[in-house]
């Protein structure tokens, strides 16, 4: 039976660009079976009732190609180290006259052709020394790369099997204070109210309030609703677009970019408007235009919006604008719209940016 080799990382075990090499033998061979050097020997599964090996050789070899035959296994494992340094995957194992090559990629399959006449022509040559450094560092690479996916990859079936109250905490919090403040209110917030006084973005048309210290009031007006449709329609709103966002997000996440759309939609209300406005909505049509940017630009991000909706929030914001529907913060709305889009736009224009360095 031919041996089969996979070289590893003592420290590491098997690297993960050899995963497979491991299926097309003993699970226990790192341990059971010969090595030489940091090279594994193990003879792959035989079945003495079908006469046949180890079904996993065949299927993995159905995508591995073979590119040449070196007659000797040093000279096969520096060859094979120095592909899997220029991050081609392959695997050696032992022929009749030598030491099979075997590439896992297609499309890699014609370089490593290429390659392996000039390395049997020159095989001292010293772009070949280090190979196994080289291939070694690769290996910790992709393992560090690997360590590091894992921790920022959100296990949904966690988050799917508990209570959406529990997994989005945000976005509920926000809806609570919103139905408590409505309660207090009785959906008619009044000017001469001392409850509501403390909600308003300003009580005197400056900014005064807040540079004494009220900084809540950057925030506040959010909570504050006009009749049970500007509520229930807000509260629809923020439902849909919070827990998608906080649930791939996080709440810390979700909540900072709720916050900076607040803050934002709220002083443009305050400064081209008036002091007496109130809503969800600016933080709405910030959540809908983060979305929907990040649907366009990013949709492995698992983050969007159906057009339906977003044909519906245009035509409202229209609407809102040239007058059709009355009594509206469309201020709020619109620079709440592109804080939402700006902020998803900043992500997917620094992300690259932030993986180079």
């Amino acid at each position: 039976m031919p041996w089969t080799f996979s070289r590893v990382d003592p420290n590491q075990g098997v690297s993960p660009f050899f995963d497979h090499a491991v299926r097309r033998g003993d699970r226990n061979a790192p341990e059971t079976c010969p090595k030489r050097g940091n090279v594994l020997l193990y003879e792959p599964r035989f079945d003495d009732r079908t006469g046949t090996r180890d079904g996993n050789i065949e299927a993995v070899e159905q995508f591995m190609r073979q590119i040449g035959l070196i007659s000797n296994l040093d000279l096969a494992e520096r060859f094979a180290d120095h592909l899997r340094a220029e991050g081609i995957a392959c695997t050696i194992d032992q022929a009749p006259g030598g030491f099979r090559v075997w590439v896992h990629d297609d499309d890699r399959v014609v370089e490593a052709k290429e390659e392996l006449p000039r390395f049997l022509s020159e095989p001292y040559h010293d772009r070949y020394r280090d190979a196994a450094d080289r291939a070694m560092a690769r290996v910790r690479e992709a393992t560090a790369r690997l360590k590091s996916a894992r921790a920022r990859t959100v296990v949904m079936t966690d988050k799917w099997s508990r209570p959406a109250s529990q997994t989005c905490p945000a976005t509920f919090i926000l809806i609570g204070l919103s139905l408590l403040v409505a309660f207090f209110t009785s959906l008619n917030p009044q000017r001469n109210d001392p409850f509501v006084d403390r909600l308003w973005f300003s009580n005197d048309g400056t900014l005064q309030p807040i540079f004494r210290g009220e900084v809540w009031r950057i925030i506040t007006p959010i909570f504050l609703h006009f009749g049970l449709m500007h509520l229930v329609f807000n509260m629809l709103w923020l439902r849909q677009f919070g827990l998608q966002m906080e649930t791939l997000l996080g709440t810390a996440k979700f909540l900072g970019i709720v916050l900076t759309i607040a803050v934002f939609s709220n002083f443009a209300e305050f400064w081209f408007h008036s002091q007496w406005f109130g809503g969800m909505s600016g933080v709405d049509y910030g959540l809908f235009g983060y979305l929907w940017v990040k649907g366009r630009m990013e949709p492995e991000s698992g983050l969007g919006v159906p057009q339906q909706t977003v044909t519906v929030m245009l035509i409202w914001y229209a609407l809102c604008v040239v007058g059709v529907i009355p009594n509206v913060a469309n201020w709020a709305h619109g620079v709440g719209l592109v804080t939402g889009v700006t902020i998803a736009f900043g992500g997917v224009i620094l992300k690259p940016l932030m993986r180079r360095q």
